[in-house]
């Protein structure tokens, strides 16, 4: 196979503005901020932009506003090697903006998404979307557009043997009939708990997660669990993969570097622990540095952290 993966990334572009501080506020409490930048973001441009550092080919597909940002996100994009010709500008939307307070002593985050033009990708994204996955090797998916439209672009991939991985946003319910059109679903702990309602502390707990999963009619579970590694399970095989040891920065774009390597590793063929080991080195790299897309790691990168171990 190709060693440049065509990747199809189907989903959102934020502006992120950041806003750092020696703790996170309490409700109702206003506090100094250290320090404000804004940064390209969207959990699909993070996939896209991380893809393309590690070498791969990735297309982005989705939908901006007609304004500064939307101009800002697409330019970043072509900066980074990511094709764009089918992101559509909406002139009756603002792009969308993540509003991310980040704790400057523990690198943890929390955000305010405003979704824009990303919750007007329809049928026209949709239709573009199935003759891009139709030459790809794989899809990206994550949630942060209509759900039904992310999750009938990946039973189109499904339906051509094309793997499709979502990495899902867990304030997004799924029911019965959304489960048997996920391919590999990637979520992290919290995600996976708000999915299953098992809380997700041990190898034990993501594997009775993961099972019920894999009962709903997805093929394969991949459970981020942060420093521990990750869980995966399918019908055949199932196994915690460890994670590597880091300082954590920020904590921003780690499930997308994640997913993007994983990506890449299973459209070169790579079993699943070797797929995921490289997802947990890229995970690694990325909270030990600021941002999101730009804290994504280069393919030299992750073979250097695996090199070492």
């Amino acid at each position: 196979m190709d060693q440049k993966p065509k990747i199809s990334v189907f989903g959102s572009l934020n502006m992120d503005l950041v806003v750092k501080s020696l703790r996170l506020p309490k409700n109702g409490e206003t506090i100094r901020g250290d320090s404000f930048n804004t940064t390209p973001g969207g959990k699909g441009a993070n996939q896209a932009v991380a893809a393309s550092k590690m070498g791969a080919n990735p297309e982005m597909i989705g939908r901006v506003g007609d304004d500064l940002f939307g101009k800002q996100l697409i330019s970043y994009l072509i900066s980074q090697n990511v094709g764009t010709d089918s992101i559509n500008i909406d002139p009756d939307s603002h792009s969308g903006i993540a509003i991310i307070n980040i704790d400057s002593i523990s690198g943890e985050n929390r955000i305010i998404g405003v979704s824009g033009a990303n919750m007007k990708c329809g049928e026209f994204e949709l239709e573009i979307a199935k003759n891009l996955i139709s030459q790809s090797d794989c899809l990206m998916i994550q949630l942060e557009i209509p759900k039904q439209i992310s999750l009938a672009a990946s039973q189109f991939a499904i339906t051509h043997g094309i793997r499709s991985i979502l990495d899902p946003v867990f304030t997004i319910e799924l029911d019965n009939m959304d489960y048997k059109k996920i391919d590999i679903i990637t979520p992290n702990q919290t995600e996976a708990e708000f999915y299953t309602s098992i809380k997700i502390v041990d190898t034990s707990s993501a594997e009775k997660a993961s099972k019920k999963f894999l009962e709903w009619g997805v093929n394969l579970v991949v459970i981020k669990m942060g420093k521990d590694g990750a869980f995966f399970a399918s019908p055949q095989e199932n196994g915690l993969v460890k994670g590597f040891k880091t300082s954590v920065l920020d904590t921003t774009g780690a499930g997308d570097a994640f997913n993007a390597a994983f990506a890449i590793e299973i459209s070169r063929g790579s079993s699943v622990p070797e797929a995921i080991k490289f997802g947990n080195a890229a995970g690694a790299i990325a909270v030990s540095k600021e941002g999101a897309q730009e804290a994504m790691p280069s393919s030299k990168e992750i073979i250097q952290l695996l090199s070492k171990n």
